[in-house]
């Protein structure tokens, strides 16, 4: 590549059109030459119209492109190229009408007394008026641009019908004066060849030299110029994000080192473009892949900001909570969950004023069921500006199978040892109690005429053993509970043939029984054996709990995914501090109870994955509620003890 040339391009531009008017002022000269009127009217027309009528025609030329781009600028999706450009040529413009005045000034020096003065003031007047439009509507052009760019439709259109009228008058107005001028330069050139024929064959050639050094100037400038529109379609071909195909050679000039910096600029963006796109897809890949693992979480996630808005949350989430993809954007306290899981602001404002974690454990999720959980709260994201509060990271797992299981686990367990210890005690106790009844079998037939009082000891040493071995048997029944044969069976009839067998017991005793239950009911697995012995255990204590009479109220209804069985009783009721202990193995509030009725009830609703719970008010009553779930599949209703 060569050295920076010496001559710049607008320095061969301007030699160039010098170089065209010096050969006119050459034709000129040499008109003077031949005739000295035909000289100065020549010299009135190339130094005086000429000009004139080529500022005035690149006027109109660029009012002609003024006109084009006020036509379509408010269809263009990007006006900034358009902008620039119309910037540029109000800048010219201006310049360009002092110089046509400046063309009028030369043409009125120039001109004989004889020529016609009033079309060139004429031509001056309508410059002069032009050029007062244009101060008048550049602030408007400003505020076209302004309501594009504030994408003011309706304002730009009012704007833009305003400017097209100026411009209309404008262009009429440059119409008259071209007119004007071509009108004299026609007229100066009939005199001249009726004052001149003899010059014509001269002149003509002189003009021809002229016109051939104008085109070859054209051309010249052309040639120059001519990688303008190539790099305005690589401009353009870059916007549409194509940054393959490249500029050819280029010139050793301006043009050539723009190009040539814009393709090395064209390559940074490239550059940058590509590795922007491949953080992009990390980045987007990394997204997903943690999209899909907190999709994938069985425990619950939120994102609260610092305004206590809900920003992300996932599918548990909205299982657990009800707080689905459609709660994103609303404050937490819209959704209810304050009130649901009441502990939970405390953590969060733990977390918010400084706390690295807070975390709740097994609180309760109000509801229906209710649920327990285990709750975990962490600051999240970015350290927030001085002021403003840290948005919190909040994780949720549903614990209550979990408790559940743990409950049902160390209840049997402890069933299981204390089974184990009373089934030994019991063999221990059977014998001797079995030899002692023998014997005071025996004892009693040896001396049948003992006295009354003998009589009396005898037999309550009986009762005694009798007592006895009946609280052996029941301690064994403890210790010997099988394991459920679970059949499916409609839970409704069960409780209704077990209410029916006791109906005559419990009523002998003055107490009404009364049975309700729901039409339809999902079908469950149990042993029916072992339900009808909870069953009795229940009514037996309702019973016993009602010395005075009163009136039992069973009933069977749908609830919470599976089957709920009531005893209401209107009995003595239960002290509030009694009632934790209610299911504990050998605690009884009755005077010869032995305190493992309950407890066996209980071993065997858990057994059936069931829940049983107590409610009493002393001298009101109570009540045992019973769940047990529906069946799920098969398997679970044709499952057996092993």
């Amino acid at each position: 590549m060569n050295g920076r040339p010496r001559l710049s391009i607008p320095r061969r531009v301007f030699l160039g059109f010098a170089l065209v008017l010096t050969v006119s002022g050459l034709v000129s000269v040499a008109g003077i030459v031949q005739h000295q009127r035909t000289a100065a009217t020549l010299r009135l027309l190339h130094e005086g119209f000429l000009p004139l009528a080529l500022a005035v025609g690149e006027i109109r030329a660029t009012q002609s492109v003024f006109d084009t781009l006020l036509d379509r600028v408010l269809f263009e999706r990007d006006t900034r190229a358009t902008q620039a450009w119309f910037n540029r040529a109000r800048g010219r413009r201006p310049v360009r009408l002092q110089k046509a005045l400046a063309g009028i000034s030369r043409v009125e020096a120039l001109a004989p007394p004889s020529f016609a003065h009033a079309k060139i003031a004429e031509s001056r007047r309508g410059l002069e008026h032009v050029n007062k439009t244009l101060n008048e509507i550049d602030e408007r052009y400003r505020a076209l641009f302004s309501a594009l760019e504030a994408e003011d439709k309706k304002g730009a259109e009012r704007i833009l019908g305003d400017l097209r009228g100026h411009e209309r008058t404008i262009a009429r107005r440059l119409g008259v004066v071209s007119e004007i001028i071509q009108e004299q330069i026609a007229a100066i050139s009939e005199n001249a060849s009726k004052e001149q024929n003899q010059s014509i064959a001269v002149l003509t050639v002189l003009i021809l030299v002229s016109l051939a050094v104008g085109v070859l100037v054209t051309w010249w400038s052309q040639r120059m110029l001519s990688p303008l529109p190539l790099l305005q379609k690589r401009v353009e071909a870059v916007e549409r994000g194509d940054f393959v195909h490249q500029l050819g050679p280029t010139t050793d000039d301006e043009i050539g080192r723009l190009a040539r910096q814009f393709e090395q600029m064209v390559a940074a963006l490239a550059a940058r473009d590509s590795s922007l796109r491949q953080a992009t897809e990390r980045l987007r890949g990394l997204q997903q892949m943690q999209e899909q693992i907190v999709a994938g979480l069985r425990a619950a996630v939120l994102v609260i900001d610092g305004q206590k808005v809900i920003r992300s949350s996932n599918p548990a989430a909205n299982a657990l909570f009800g707080i689905g993809p459609e709660a994103i954007g609303r404050t937490l306290s819209d959704t209810g969950l304050l009130k649901r899981l009441t502990p939970l602001a405390n953590a969060i404002a733990e977390v918010v004023s400084g706390s690295d974690r807070a975390v709740i454990s097994s609180a309760i999720l109000m509801g229906n069921p209710e649920r327990k959980l285990d709750v975990l709260l962490t600051p999240f994201g970015a350290e927030p500006p001085v002021g403003r509060d840290r948005a919190v990271l909040l994780v949720a797992e549903d614990v209550t199978e979990e408790l559940r299981t743990k409950e049902r686990l160390i209840q049997t367990e402890r069933l299981a040892a204390i089974g184990r210890m009373a089934a030994h005690v019991t063999h221990e106790v059977r014998s001797p109690l079995s030899s002692i009844g023998l014997n005071m079998e025996l004892l009693e037939d040896e001396l049948p005429r003992l006295n009354p009082e003998a009589q009396a000891l005898i037999s309550a040493i009986k009762r005694e053993v009798e007592s006895l071995a009946a609280i052996t048997e029941e301690y064994l029944r403890v210790a010997r509970l099988p394991n459920p044969r679970l059949e499916r069976e409609d839970l409704a009839e069960v409780v209704r043939s077990t209410v029916q067998f006791l109906t005559p017991e419990i009523e002998s005793f003055g107490i009404e029984i009364h049975m309700d239950s729901d039409s339809t009911l999902p079908p469950v697995a149990v042993d029916e054996g072992q339900i009808r012995q909870v069953l009795m255990n229940l009514l037996k204590n309702a019973r016993e709990a009602m010395p005075n009479g009163g009136r039992v109220n069973v009933e069977v209804r749908n609830g919470e995914g599976g089957v709920l069985v009531r005893v209401r009783d209107q009995g003595v009721g239960i002290e509030p501090e009694q009632l934790e202990y209610l299911f504990d193995l050998f605690y009884t509030t009755k005077k010869y109870g032995t305190g493992l009725g309950l407890p066996l009830t209980q071993q065997i609703v858990l057994a059936h994955e069931g829940r049983i719970r107590c409610e009493s008010v002393k001298g009101e009553g109570t009540t045992f509620e019973l769940w047990f779930p529906a069946i799920r599949n098969q398997s679970r209703a044709s499952s057996t003890s092993t």
